[in-house]
């Protein structure tokens, strides 16, 4: 991002500026697409999280767990919606739910 905004601003090679901010956007998708896993890694916590023999520690890290995943799934539709997949998604919805 600081070398594209650079390039912006000195107003020099402008394909070289373009090819920047493509590859900017690829590694920003590829990224997003990444934490798919991590949505998958936060449910699996949550069902290892709920045979913990202590209640509390069971019940805190569960919910944790849960909520972790519900931003990540919140965070994939969003994602999904930005990429075209989903069309005619509401994004500030949906980038509210995941704020909350």
């Amino acid at each position: 991002m600081l070398l594209g905004y650079t390039l912006h601003k000195s107003r020099v090679a402008t394909d070289l500026h373009r090819t920047i901010s493509d590859l900017e956007a690829h590694m920003s998708l590829t990224r997003k697409l990444l934490r798919l896993g991590n949505s998958v890694e936060a449910l699996q916590a949550a069902k290892r999280a709920i045979h913990l023999s202590d209640s509390v520690l069971r019940l805190c890290l569960t919910i944790g767990h849960l909520n972790r995943a519900m931003y990540f799934a919140c965070d994939n539709v969003l994602w999904a919606g930005k990429t075209g997949i989903i069309s005619k998604l509401d994004q500030q919805k949906w980038s509210q739910r995941s704020f909350r």
